[in-house]
């Protein structure tokens, strides 16, 4: 059983980082830092990071401003640069790790809205990483975001950044459960395990609304790393994991591959790309969650044997 701990760490602003981590017996080989998904928290990792904790890795994973218990108002990141101070609170939790742990190589997990903001962090501090696992990610459509970004801003404008709009929330998940219909309940789209779309459901910390201010926030970030220009600023020297369901909605086979096709084109030379055939958005909650488990952190074991620890 790993050590579990819970702790409190400050930002630059004077806000406390929820922070969680996991501590393998005896001396860590490995850190691993987790960047969790949009409408979720760090404590939904437990299951994976007691799997890496007990093949010697250190865990941390932080709730992001907006998420989980401590959270000030759920769905909202901040009065102004909402995304720039996400991706500060990554980087706070990186010196964390780096002062506490100086020699060990970091890897670097992103899940869904966490792969981009994973992203940005690196765009932004060339922090030196071991490796990065990009998990239910995609390259969305600049079109696309484009006119989402009009929408939030007018939504914004028009009933504040404090409250939700349910035409931004309705336009940012409802194609999602089309794939699955009949579908049992709206969320099918995260796992085919029909318990864990329940404990999902069950859990008053996941799920929406959104502010109108997160929405601006985050079209804004994925603009932002949308572009052969952006991921020319992350090493391309680092191993890239590509991961995720075929049938994941927010990207899938179709966007994963369209994601690896544009760090293949900016030079980037340790990719890998792992797709699961008929999975969906939650692979660590998958029906196979144990097969996608045991494959990361054989990916994570072998790449980060021979790179630099920074």
């Amino acid at each position: 059983m790993a050590d579990h701990q819970r702790v409190m760490l400050r930002a630059a602003d004077g806000h406390d980082i929820p922070l969680q981590i996991w501590r393998p017996d005896g001396n860590p080989t490995r850190a691993l830092q987790i960047v969790h998904g949009l409408g979720e928290h760090a404590g939904r990792y437990q299951r994976f990071a007691e799997a890496a904790a007990a093949r010697g890795m250190v865990v941390y994973c932080h709730d992001h401003r907006g998420h989980g218990e401590h959270a000030d108002q759920h769905g909202y990141f901040a009065g102004k640069n909402g995304w720039a101070t996400v991706v500060a609170d990554v980087h706070a939790v990186f010196r964390e790790i780096r002062e506490q742990y100086p020699d060990l190589p970091v890897v670097l997990l992103g899940h869904s809205m966490g792969s981009y903001i994973s992203q940005s962090f690196l765009m932004r501090n060339s922090p030196e990483v071991a490796a990065l696992i990009l998990s239910a990610s995609t390259w969305p459509s600049r079109i696309k975001l484009a006119f989402a970004r009009v929408l939030a801003r007018f939504e914004s404008w028009r009933l504040d950044g404090h409250r939700s709009s349910k035409l931004l929330d309705s336009l940012g998940f409802a194609s999602f459960n089309k794939p699955f219909r009949p579908a049992r309940t709206e969320l099918d789209w995260l796992t085919r395990d029909a318990a864990e779309v329940d404990k999902y459901i069950a859990d008053p910390l996941c799920g929406g609304p959104y502010t109108t201010s997160l929405w601006l926030d985050l079209t804004a970030g994925l603009a932002e790393i949308t572009s052969d220009t952006a991921l020319r600023r992350i090493d391309a020297s680092l191993p890239i994991l590509i991961t995720g369901g075929e049938a994941d909605p927010v990207g899938g086979d179709k966007g994963m591959t369209k994601l690896l096709r544009h760090y293949a084109q900016t030079g980037h030379q340790r990719l890998r790309v792992k797709i699961y055939p008929d999975a969906r958005h939650e692979m660590l909650n998958e029906t196979n969650r144990d097969e996608v488990s045991g494959d990361w952190l054989d990916w994570i074991e072998a790449t980060s044997r021979s790179a630099r620890s920074g």
